[in-house]
């Protein structure tokens, strides 16, 4: 606009001296020339000219005010793409002006700020305002103060201080630091609320006198990594405890226990035991990471879910023939399910082989099936110690363990419930535990039912 004055103002002037380079001419040229015929010739000269300026600037003001309206159009269309990215957005945004006032702030913020919602994605007002002149020369009353008077203005037109709105002195600090230095900070800040979660914070200046600051949620990410770290530990000490054991064998045999017979037969019997043991962490290391890669492809064929419980519970008391555990099961020959029988027999020899590891003596294991909206519940309860509420949600974890004690003198490689768990949500089924401390566990997984039963497999 300013541009379109001057040279308005230009062509004004340019028609001044025009008209004055008019008149010395007319009267040089014309000396004699009667007042009436001077008054009628300038008259038109001034109407023909102030056409023309008047038709130059309504050109220009018509173009400026097109302009005007396609950026208007635009700035419109911006917004709206603006908010709906805004509201759309998992992480929280942050717009914080010069003063530590909330310019904006997007859906996912308002919870965790507990500002309104309703307000989500809609600009503050950044009118400067008679408590903020009072604030900036630190009158203790004005300070006591809050910002706007809620009861004299409704909640849209009300301003939030960032210090109101988070108590966190390193939230603050890190935006006072950009609004004063217009230079970006990061860093990592908790929230402790229910969740207790935790937030990357990047904050970076806006404009001239704005500092946008976004949240990014790494809760998720840290408890990942430390099930990473958890799992490489756990690993080690799997692979070391039989390592140890069998270099310890190896070595009294060298050094002279090959000559005794009794001995020897009994180092062997170890070397063989943890070579087996190692074999199996192997096996389920290779089938766990194929499983979670996609590489195993399922041959889902309608299978006799009592046939194949049969057969798995006759393997886990051929090699659990030591223990006092009884069976119990309660499977209607009819169910047939849609499975893969290799794939469904390990999930169950997992479960039940567990039920019966972590029993009490004398105890039982109980299986069952039934159906249920096309789908078939299986369920594997025992009858031991439990498990306490702490460790439950992270029993499918790979080489977890909840009882260190107990872990310690069960023989395991700790990875056939994550076997399991994915074994399961590969069939599409879905995996629980119940579990209660002295109560013993019931685990529960499901499994479709076969549709067509024209060709059983077991």
């Amino acid at each position: 606009m300013k541009d379109l004055a001057r040279r308005v103002w230009l062509v004004t002037l340019a028609a001044l001296l025009i008209f004055v380079v008019y008149e010395i001419i007319k009267t040089a040229l014309f000396p004699h020339i009667s007042v009436i015929s001077s008054h009628v010739i300038t008259v038109i000269v001034v109407a023909v000219m102030t056409f023309f300026v008047s038709r130059y600037a309504l050109g220009r003001y018509g173009q400026a005010l097109a302009e005007i309206q396609r950026q208007t159009v635009i700035t419109q269309d911006t917004n709206r793409l603006l908010a709906g990215v805004l509201a759309t957005m998992r992480e929280a945004v942050v717009i914080v002006d010069s003063r530590m006032r909330v310019a904006l702030y997007n859906d996912a913020a308002a919870p965790m700020f507990k500002l309104p919602a309703k307000d989500a994605g809609r600009p503050r007002a950044r009118t400067r305002t008679a408590i903020d002149e009072a604030v900036d020369k630190e009158e203790p009353a004005a300070r006591a103060r809050p910002l706007v008077d809620a009861s004299s203005v409704g909640d849209s037109a009300r301003a939030y201080r960032l210090t109101d709105v988070t108590r966190d002195p390193a939230i603050n600090a890190a935006f006072r630091r950009v609004l004063d230095q217009r230079t970006p900070v990061e860093l990592r800040v908790e929230m402790a609320d229910r969740e207790h979660r935790s937030f990357q914070l990047n904050v970076a200046p806006l404009g001239s006198d704005l500092a946008v600051g976004v949240f990014f949620d790494i809760t998720q990410l840290e408890r990942l990594e430390r099930v990473r770290r958890e799992f490489f530990a756990n690993l080690s000490h799997e692979l070391r405890t039989p390592l140890t054991a069998m270099l310890a064998c190896s070595e009294t045999l060298m050094a002279g226990a090959m000559d005794d017979p009794d001995n020897r037969t009994r180092f062997l019997e170890t070397l063989h035991r943890q070579a087996t043991r190692m074999s199996e962490l192997i096996s389920d290391i290779s089938d766990l990471s194929a499983i979670e890669s996609g590489q195993i492809e399922l041959t889902l064929k309608p299978v006799r879910l009592r046939r194949v419980v049969a057969d798995v519970v006759a393997l886990v008391e051929s090699r659990q023939s030591a223990t006092d555990i009884s069976f119990s099961t309660s499977i209607p020959d009819t169910i047939l399910v849609q499975a893969d029988r290799t794939r469904l027999e390990q999930i169950l020899y997992n479960l039940i082989d567990n039920a019966v590891k972590f029993n009490r003596p004398g105890g039982s294991v109980t299986i069952s099936a039934a159906e249920n909206n096309g789908w078939v519940t299986i369920s594997i309860e025992d009858t031991g110690a439990g498990i306490s509420a702490s460790d439950l949600p992270r029993v499918f974890e790979r080489l977890y363990r909840g009882d260190k004690s107990r872990s310690r003198k069960t023989e395991g490689t700790g990875l056939g419930l994550a076997i399991v768990k994915h074994l399961v949500h590969a069939h599409g089924g879905e995996l629980l535990v119940v579990s209660e401390l002295g109560q013993g566990s019931r685990f529960t997984f499901s499994i479709a039912i076969a549709a067509n039963a024209a060709e059983v497999a077991g």
